[in-house]
């Protein structure tokens, strides 16, 4: 049991958290490999009416149900109807996506590792099928096995393949393999209509086309239904316990084995990331941080996040689901982790500004004000027109400031070999006060027509910006998508189109069309249409 010191520090934790990134509500269960050690509760589920998160609140648990997809998968495999590495159309006929001559087909064990070559998806329909069956007009670039790129669509094709195989919708699968079983009675597998009363409201940032800090203004999700094997599942912090148990047991249930020994290891195994810290397996993903090894995945829908955290070693999980952007419930799982194992909480590290990048900058075009980066004990900030903007490191030399003033972009530290560091917003340079400005090619005109703001209807990825710096186009999401980065420069590919990013294997592709008055109207996303508004 935890003492009322752990419980205050698990408070003081989940406190700070709320307080970074405002979601509304939150929930988290600790648990051992026998039962469930603590539920919290904090905040609304609801805030127009302030209906407080209960115990019985729902939340959606985005991709955290790749692992139910990947455990029911291997349900097959134990039962000898799947084999790992056949071919997907093996078991779905229409499967098709174009490949280099000489590759080899993509496997169920591919799809389950996020290894097929195939892209993220952007989720353009509703459903599956489409989405699944549109493969087939986008071209890999690697191997099957080569590279890992996180693929939504690609669990969307195994749930094809689990109806298929089990003769009954992906839903009922769920049902019969996994809540049932694991006795998660309440556990919902598909976000309908019938089941909105008992959810918690979703909630993401009134302007969707700014990044997401504390002062940010909160508006109501876009609501929507959805049952499809890359995340369809709404639970609540009791049952997710006795889902995070199934995995500190190793496949074990509470009445017996889910899946083989064997089966677990295959899940729980994988080929380490690039910083040899991380690696994803079969719907799992193994990450080492600061002498621990944990064992999980994160979930995001829109108006939703969640985190689920096993330590395998220390015989602890924590599922955090909450009802709104911002904040890390991965992290935070991993600190509720080690609070119940003893560690003392301390201090978030704090992000040094580095010697180099501090001091005084001004726009190129002399125009707009001029703007400094200086250290502070809570770490960098940026000191423009008489205010200190907290900057928080997204990424390697990649700061949101936190004002309403820099949010549309995030600040870019370009650098060069013997060179003083430039920051971009966008598509604005700053350039270190007292040095040359670095002469920048002109681009051309068919760069000029696809820069600006592009939009959809779709509430996965609602927008995205196309800047110019010189000639280099950049794509910049105020929310990246799954497969993407914040920002990311575009390459010409093939046909006019660009690659996104500088992976010469990376899916991901966007084209631009139908230019008017030096303006292209329209941009295709990895196949799916969004449209200019500037």
């Amino acid at each position: 049991m935890i003492d009322d010191a752990g419980l205050t520090a698990i408070d003081d934790a989940v406190r700070n958290a709320m307080e970074r990134g405002r979601p509304p509500g939150l929930t988290l269960g600790l648990t051992d490999p026998n039962g469930t050690l603590l539920i919290r509760t904090y905040g609304f589920a609801e805030l127009a009416s302030r209906q407080p998160v209960t115990h019985e609140t729902l939340f959606e648990i985005g991709s955290i149900g790749k692992t139910f997809t990947a455990v029911a998968i291997l349900q097959l495999v134990d039962e000898g109807r799947i084999d790992l590495h056949a071919p997907v159309e093996h078991y779905l006929p229409w499967f098709a996506v174009p490949q280099p001559a000489g590759h080899a087909p993509i496997t169920i064990a591919h799809l389950l590792s996020h290894t097929a070559g195939i892209v993220a998806g952007i989720d353009g329909t509703p459903e599956a099928a489409f989405q699944v069956w549109s493969l087939r007009d986008l071209p890999t670039f690697s191997a099957p096995g080569e590279r890992f790129h996180y693929s939504n669509v690609g669990y969307k094709a195994l749930g094809l393949v689990l109806e298929a195989i089990d003769g009954r919708p992906y839903r009922d699968v769920i049902r019969a393999r996994l809540l049932d079983p694991l006795e998660m009675f309440v556990t919902e597998p598909a976000i309908t209509h019938d089941i909105r009363a008992r959810l918690a409201v979703g909630y993401s940032y009134l302007h969707d086309d700014r990044l997401s800090h504390a002062d940010a203004p909160l508006a109501p999700a876009t609501w929507l239904e959805t049952e499809t094997a890359d995340g369809s599942v709404a639970s609540t912090a009791t049952d997710m316990c006795a889902f995070v148990r199934l995995l500190l047991r190793g496949g074990e249930g509470p009445n017996g084995r889910l899946l083989s020994e064997e089966a677990f290891a295959q899940m729980s195994a994988g080929t380490p990331g690039e910083d040899g810290n991380a690696a994803y397996g079969y719907g799992l993903v193994m990450r080492n941080v600061d002498g621990r090894r944990f064992i999980g995945h994160g979930g995001g829908m829109v108006g939703y996040l969640a985190g689920m955290q096993a330590d395998p070693d220390a015989n602890l999980g924590v599922i955090v689901l909450q009802n709104g952007m911002g904040s890390n419930p991965m992290s935070l799982a991993r600190t509720v982790i080690r609070i119940a194992d003893g560690e003392k909480p301390g201090d978030d590290a704090v992000i040094a500004v580095q010697d180099d990048l501090a001091g005084a900058y001004r726009p190129d075009d002399h125009g707009g004000e001029p703007l400094e980066i200086a250290a502070s004990k809570n770490g960098p900030v940026l000191l423009y027109d008489g205010r200190e903007i907290w900057l928080e490191e997204l990424e390697h030399d990649l700061f949101l400031a936190s004002d309403a003033v820099f949010d549309r972009f995030p600040l870019h530290v370009a650098r060069r070999a013997n060179d003083t560091p430039e920051l971009w917003h966008g598509g604005q340079r700053y350039v270190r006060s007292g040095a040359a400005a670095r002469p920048l090619p002109e681009p051309s005109a068919e760069l000029q027509a696809i820069a600006g703001h592009y939009r959809s209807h779709n509430p996965w990825t609602t927008n995205f910006r196309i800047v110019l710096r010189g000639d280099q186009p950049w794509l910049i999401f105020a929310g990246a998508p799954d497969g993407f980065d914040t920002e990311q420069r575009l390459v010409p590919a093939a046909g006019g189109s660009f690659r996104v990013g500088e992976d010469p294997g990376n899916p991901e592709v966007l084209r631009f069309d139908t230019v008017v008055d030096r303006h292209a109207l329209r941009a295709w996303l990895s196949g799916w249409p969004y449209y200019q508004t500037d």
